[in-house]
């Protein structure tokens, strides 16, 4: 979580308010929740992000201004995981999102916006008490359309600007608030307000009663319409050939008597705005009222285009939507192009036009199928130069896939297509990227919830997925009520080659990643091996990359060396082929962990620094756990003791965030647990546990810096350190101590969690470093060798001694 916030950019001036502006911040001073109430369009939204904008420049809150839109929000039980989505929290929890928030924000200084709560209030309400309990320093700031009823409230009622009858400026010559956010809006638009225009200007804001949205909506009109034609069609009580004001939605809020007033204002605001719109313009309206969040272009051409409305005439309706304030135009932080959204009481309005004029369903299953064909498209397409690219363009539109499996999930007979594109989702390994697995699992979850049992099949696939998620946390628990189900898909007829892949490769993952004993653990080589032949044949390049990255890891931790080198090289040039940013990160990581475990630390250290920089540009929440994991080994293999103390330290607790468990992953575990012990022995046990103390209560700032600073022989050589004799490596020192202790090779592989051939191979290396000819040599010189050694050196490899403590 980065604490400096999100608030929005503004795009237009902030015009008045200065009294509410004061109230409301003082009111944030002496309580910890504030409301703002008011009616639509009267500019709740835009106060409270003023209002964020001056604390967070006042810096009363150490840990930043958060910003959170729920208008978009239809599912009541998403409320915590989205807040926490907003403040950039890492959410791979399975808990409740409410407990797993509470956790993220308890000692956090923080004020947080929740915007447009009132289609929420049960779910809003739980979440504020719960924050208000659990988290002492955080104030909320909410605005609605009604109270929240929570205890210790405090409610700020947002009114309409000062117009003050129809006089245009105060008694000091200063423009009213209300005319002067329409000259400001017609000046952004290019048109200017001549001082004979004010009095005009003034009717036109006091019979929009001073509401912000309506103001900006006249204004949109300016170069069309004059000021006085404005004002004249306004004052007609009875000239809208549409005939919404029958209809009018409903914008009640609670206590405010001068609420339905401005209601009516409004709505007769937008039922001009609407007149003046060409027909094209209302439709197109009306059916973008159908995105429950901001959208780009491509999704409207697929959405909206058809039944009277032509893809080429797209752009130029939307840039006139824009014109008209209709619709609010943003650059995309991903592709640089333009993405539009609507204020929710335009959307609400033009939802309402929808029902009459469109059919709703229909629109709801075009944008469901662009949203199923764009996701399946990131799942083809994400082992590319485009990766990094996808997962931002799923972060960006996930509002929209979790409508778009909520549409399918409801429609009988099309639940499977909605299984089809959580799958998808999960298939591109966006929930690791983005810290988003507890959503993901959250949607495969309801989709299981949600299937026919006739569809075992793809039941068969959705338990493989979440058990694969629950086996990468290191969270074997979790996986197990899965794979319990996994293991009896022979049962299951019709299964395709591609679910029964999945399910193997479930299998695989589960002996590879949650079997304890490394001789039974060590089958998963040759599965992987075999799944990887197998996927390529059938699979899309992405999930073929997946498995060879799983064959690469398993082959280092528990094969031979040869196999170890031939993979992780060979997935270096697979993924250098493709150019794929995210999984370069992953490739040099696992060609790290080979040089770590069958050849040089020095370079595995320097591998894994490449990574941890490719994950931090590409901004990858789930890569630097594993790669600050591989640097604490690299440093304690290299004898930087206190070093690695502390990045293990670290390690702890960037794991707990992302939720990893690398005591549960089985392969991490062991090799922990070596060089561990391997670093206790060398700076005692004392001074270990207060290193690894200091690591995990470093920032990540701090420890990124202790993690991409090299290692001098300085630091190894204040430890007391000793280089290993010989020019050996650890391992094949090691391995020499077994052999003095007249081990097998055999019994040495079951020992180190090794095979017999990777024993071999150490061997063969060790004695070709001493130019010795056999075991027995080998045997003789470590005898000899380990007389001399310094003390913390003959503890950790002397042979019996050394052997048993492994």
């Amino acid at each position: 979580m980065t604490f400096r916030g999100n608030l929005p950019a503004d795009p237009t001036t902030f015009v008045g308010r200065d009294r509410l502006l004061a109230a409301t911040v003082a009111s944030l001073g002496s309580g910890p929740l504030v409301t703002l109430i008011g009616a639509g369009g009267v500019g709740k939204t835009r106060v409270a992000l003023k209002v964020g904008e001056q604390v967070r420049q006042r810096g009363d809150y150490l840990d930043g201004v958060w910003f959170v839109q729920l208008a978009g929000l239809r599912e009541p039980g998403s409320l915590a995981r989205t807040v926490a989505r907003s403040l950039s929290i890492v959410d791979n929890s399975r808990e409740a999102g409410l407990v797993h928030l509470l956790e993220a924000l308890q000692d956090k200084h923080l004020l947080l916006i929740l915007d447009n709560c009132e289609h929420l209030l049960a779910a809003v309400q739980e979440l504020v008490h719960g924050l208000l309990q659990g988290c002492s320093k955080v104030t909320v700031l909410a605005t609605s359309r009604e109270q929240l009823d929570v205890y210790g409230e405090r409610i700020i009622r947002v009114p309409p600007l000062c117009v003050d009858g129809v006089n245009h400026a105060d008694e000091l010559g200063r423009l009213h608030e209300a005319v002067q956010l329409f000259v400001d809006r017609a000046t952004d638009a290019g048109h200017s307000i001549d001082e004979d225009e004010l009095p005009e200007v003034a009717h036109v804001c006091a019979l929009l009663d001073g509401l912000p949205l309506a103001i900006e909506l006249a204004a949109a009109r300016l170069g069309e319409l004059a000021v006085t034609e404005i004002r004249e069609q306004l004052s007609t009580r009875d000239a809208f050939p549409l005939d919404m004001t029958d209809q009018r939605f409903t914008l009640l809020v609670n206590g405010d008597r001068t609420g339905q007033q401005h209601h009516r204002t409004l709505q007769r605001a937008l039922d001009w705005s609407a007149q003046r719109c060409s027909p094209a313009e209302r439709e197109l309206w009306a059916r973008l009222s159908i995105f429950p969040a901001d959208f780009a272009r491509d999704a409207v051409i697929e959405v909206c285009a058809g039944n009277g409305i032509e893809a080429d005439q797209l752009a130029e309706l939307l840039t006139s939507l824009v014109r008209k304030s209709i619709l609010i135009a943003q650059p995309s932080g991903v592709t640089r192009r333009s993405r539009y959204r609507m204020l929710e009481t335009v959307a609400q309005y033009g939802a309402q036009h929808l029902g009459r004029r469109t059919d709703r369903q229909q629109l709801a299953r075009a944008h469901a199928g662009y949203v199923r064909r764009l996701v399946r498209s990131a799942a083809e397409d994400w082992f590319s130069p485009r990766e990094v690219r996808w997962m931002g363009t799923l972060l960006e539109e996930w509002p929209g896939i979790r409508a778009a499996i909520a549409f399918y999930l409801a429609q009988p007979g099309l639940e499977t297509v909605g299984a089809e594109v959580a799958i998808d989702v999960s298939r591109t390994r966006f929930g690791c990227f983005a810290g988003m697995l507890g959503q993901t699992q959250d949607l495969l979850d309801r989709v299981l919830a949600a299937l026919p049992a006739e569809r075992g099949d793809v039941r068969m696939a959705i338990l493989a997925h979440n058990a694969w998620i629950a086996l990468v946390q290191g969270d074997t628990d979790a996986a197990m009520p899965y794979l319990a189900q996994v293991h009896d898909a022979s049962a299951v007829s019709g299964d395709t080659d591609e679910i029964a892949l999945q399910l193997r490769y479930a299998k695989a993952s589960e002996t590879f990643l949650a079997e304890r004993a490394p001789a039974r653990a060590r089958a998963s080589v040759s599965m992987f091996a075999d799944l990887f032949a197998e996927f390529r044949r059938v699979s899309a390049r992405g999930d073929t990359h997946m498995v060879e990255l799983f064959a690469a890891m398993t082959a280092c931790f528990l094969g031979d060396r040869q196999d170890a080198d031939t993979r992780t090289a060979a997935l270096l040039a697979s993924v250098e082929e493709h150019h794929a940013r995210w999984s370069m990160s992953w490739a040099l990581w696992t060609r790290g962990l080979f040089e770590l475990l069958h050849a040089d630390p020095g370079r595995a250290f320097q591998l894994g620094q490449r990574a941890l920089a490719i994950q931090l540009e590409i901004r990858d929440t789930w890569g630097p756990s594993f790669t600050l994991w591989l640097l604490a080994c690299a440093a304690g293999e290299l004898g930087a003791s206190a070093r690695a103390a502390r990045l293990f330290g670290g390690v702890r607790t960037q794991a707990s965030i992302v939720r990893v468990r690398f005591a549960g992953l089985g392969p991490w575990a062991r090799v922990q647990d070596r060089i561990e012990q391997r670093c206790r022995h060398s700076i005692g046990h004392d001074d270990f546990d207060e290193a690894m103390h200091l690591g995990s209560r470093m920032s990540f700032q701090d420890l990124l810096v202790e993690a991409l600073e090299d290692i001098p022989d300085a630091e190894w050589q204040s430890e007391g350190e000793a280089r290993i004799p010989g020019g050996l490596t650890e391992q094949e020192f090691r391995i020499a101590a077994l052999v003095a202790d007249a081990l097998s090779s055999k019994d040495i592989g079951d020992r180190l969690g090794i095979s017999p051939r990777t024993v071999e191979t150490h061997l063969m290396n060790a004695r070709a470093k001493l130019g010795l000819a056999n075991r027995a040599a080998l045997a003789a010189w470590y005898r000899a060798t380990a007389a001399a050694l310094p003390r913390p050196l003959n503890d950790v490899w002397s042979g019996p001694t050394g052997a048993s403590s492994l």
